[in-house]
């Protein structure tokens, strides 16, 4: 009985989106040219092409840097991951979003297009 109780306790308390989906995701990056080097919120993860694994909803910018080209950088979009919503009926999805699951980013792959820095930039 007890083993019952506890069972259905942790399922009652776990979450949809934590459960089914995790509280991190990969996410590629890849460039042209390739070799280009990777900061996500400043912190380098490597280089062009790169898979990583993030924790959902806690990053916010990619930036993406290669010697004689442009540095670009763009926010990490994130988007509401459908399946918290079946959370809802469990715990009001408060673990989903104590956990950061009930987010998602979006897209999961990320291109950049590097172009070259001008002569009068480059020498700066």
């Amino acid at each position: 009985m007890r083993n019952l109780f506890i069972l259905v306790t942790l399922f009652v308390l776990t979450s949809c989106a934590t459960v089914l989906k995790g509280t991190d995701q990969s996410i590629t990056f890849t460039s042209s040219p390739e070799g280009a080097v990777v900061l996500i919120d400043g912190v380098e993860r490597g280089v062009t092409p790169l898979t990583v694994k993030l924790k959902k909803n806690q990053f916010d910018t990619i930036m993406i840097k290669k010697k004689g080209y442009k540095t670009v950088s763009r926010p990490l979009e994130k988007s509401f991951d459908g399946v918290a919503i079946i959370n809802v009926f469990w715990d009001l999805s408060t673990t989903d979003a104590v956990t950061g699951a009930i987010y998602e980013y979006s897209p999961n792959s990320y291109h950049f297009e590097l172009r070259k820095k001008s002569k009068t930039t480059a020498m700066r």
